[in-house]
């Protein structure tokens, strides 16, 4: 998958990759290897950088039909989704890039069929109203029929926004939701799920990957990023690779109508608590997220080539839920977009401060669920909607330590951390002790320099590279930047 969403990824790599697997390893793209690039969203970015995407990859369909009569890129993902205008535009630049091709280099190409990609919370949980609505008007709109659909849903950037359970539980309900379309359109549903290796972006690890595959059954692709590979123990990627053979494409979690009412409520409540805490911390993360090392060329987050996540909107959520729940989520919502980091560095800062970010709200969501929704809610979301929350809590934990997190976040804001971790210690028996290594790390830190701005940053070079080796050795530790 070349990603070009909110990155400055050459635009002709998708040509270098094709041209690759031809003459290094006799592969036929589009057969022996699907190439799947992520275009930038014409909405969020911009349609220059959409449209440069959709050309390159005419051109390597271009270079791939001298070696094949066979199409090698035949599907574009769109990021972002939350519309199905934003679909039906995406595909017909991608019809319009193909005519163009035919009209200057007389290359018939059979224009690739957009992925829409689902990434926030309100768009989850609307999910299956999103892809039956595009479906049809797809058949309407360019006389296409579809036998088998794909949908890309994300974890990490749900996470941003709504929080770890909310987040976890709004792909559940997607993916329960969108198999039901499978029964009344006679079309196949592909799901792809997107996440990363610590548990807030989807814990997708060797280690977790039982859980993994029970907890998001029914997904048919698993996207791996780089991390599994060059951070983990050699080898894990292959056996995860293996392990999801077997494991994907099985039977999903079904939801009766009580229980989808049931999970949006709930999802309202972690999302409201979890926004209510998050308020008051964004530029500590921005000033923290900055110091991390910059694994890929991304766009800024401003100007008018920038790239930058909005807010949700609620609305999806909001009008589904019980009058006091909507109530409470519409007032803990932030009233402007926080400018947050992307969702690597957004999650590399909590653990970097000894604050996982999987905790923040949740312990006090639970209590609220249980007082607002009653004990028998509490012990389903628990035991049936997120049965392994408590693995995922037990590694959050191994990398808390409340008194470095106390030097960089606001007291108000620590006061609801310290909520949560008392009631999640008594609901799953957990114990606070941190890694030995990483304590010993998250000590040496020196606040002043993390939450300084670059100019008071440039007056101690020695100790703004100490900060970042030691940010990047924690980052070693728990096998995974964020």
């Amino acid at each position: 998958m070349p990603d070009y969403e909110g990155k400055t990824t050459p635009y002709h790599q998708n040509v270098q990759i094709v041209s690759k697997l031809i003459e290094e390893t006799g592969s036929i793209p589009g057969r022996d290897v699907f190439i799947t690039p992520r275009a930038p969203s014409a909405v969020h970015e911009n349609r220059f950088r959409q449209l440069m995407v959709m050309m390159s990859v005419a051109e390597a369909n271009y270079n791939a039909c001298e070696y094949s009569d066979i199409q090698a890129i035949s599907e574009v993902v769109h990021p972002m989704t939350s519309t199905i205008k934003e679909i039906t535009e995406a595909q017909q630049h991608m019809i319009d890039v193909s005519q163009l091709a035919k009209k200057e280099f007389n290359f018939e190409m059979e224009p690739p069929r957009i992925i829409p990609l689902i990434e926030d919370a309100p768009g989850l949980l609307n999910a299956k109203d999103i892809i039956y609505n595009t479906i049809l008007g797809c058949q309407e709109q360019f006389n296409d029929t579809f036998e088998r659909y794909r949908v890309f849903i994300g974890k990490s950037d749900s996470a941003l926004t709504f929080g770890h359970v909310a987040s976890t539980l709004s792909c559940k309900y997607a993916i329960s939701t969108l198999h039901e379309l499978e029964t009344g359109m006679d079309t196949k549903i592909g799901i792809i799920f997107g996440g990363g290796a610590l548990p807030f972006r989807g814990h997708v690890t060797l280690k977790n990957a039982e859980k993994f595959f029970e907890e998001y059954r029914g997904i048919d692709t698993l996207t791996l990023q780089s991390g599994l590979r060059y951070d983990h123990e050699k080898g894990d990627a292959e056996s995860l690779v293996k392990l999801a053979k077997n494991k994907l494409s099985a039977h999903p979690n079904e939801f009766s109508d009580d229980e989808k009412e049931e999970l949006i409520n709930i999802i309202a409540i972690f999302g409201a608590r979890y926004n209510r805490a998050m308020k008051s911390v964004a530029p500590v993360v921005n000033s923290i997220s900055d110091l991390l090392p910059q694994q890929r060329d991304r766009l800024t987050r401003g100007g008018k080539t920038g790239y930058s996540r909005d807010a949700p909107d609620i609305a999806q959520i909001s009008c589904l839920c019980r009058s006091d729940i909507k109530k409470e989520l519409e007032a803990c919502m932030p009233s402007k977009d926080l400018d947050l980091p992307r969702a690597i560095k957004f999650t590399g800062a909590f653990y970097s401060i000894g604050l996982p970010p999987e905790i923040i709200g949740t312990g006090c969501a639970i209590a609220d669920v249980k007082e607002k929704m009653g004990e028998n809610a509490c012990e389903r979301l628990l035991t049936k909607y997120f049965p392994s929350l408590r693995s995922d809590l037990k590694f959050a934990f191994d990398y808390l330590d409340m008194s470095t997190a106390s030097k960089f976040l606001p007291k108000d804001f620590m006061e609801s951390v310290s909520q949560d971790v008392e009631i999640l210690r008594e609901i799953f028996d957990l114990e606070n002790t941190c890694n030995p290594s990483y304590e010993i790390l998250l000590e040496m830190m020196p606040a002043g320099v993390l939450l300084a701005d670059n100019g008071a940053c440039d007056t101690d070079q020695e100790l703004l590279q100490l900060a970042q080796s030691t940010l990047l050795k924690m980052g070693k530790i728990r096998k995974s930047l964020g």
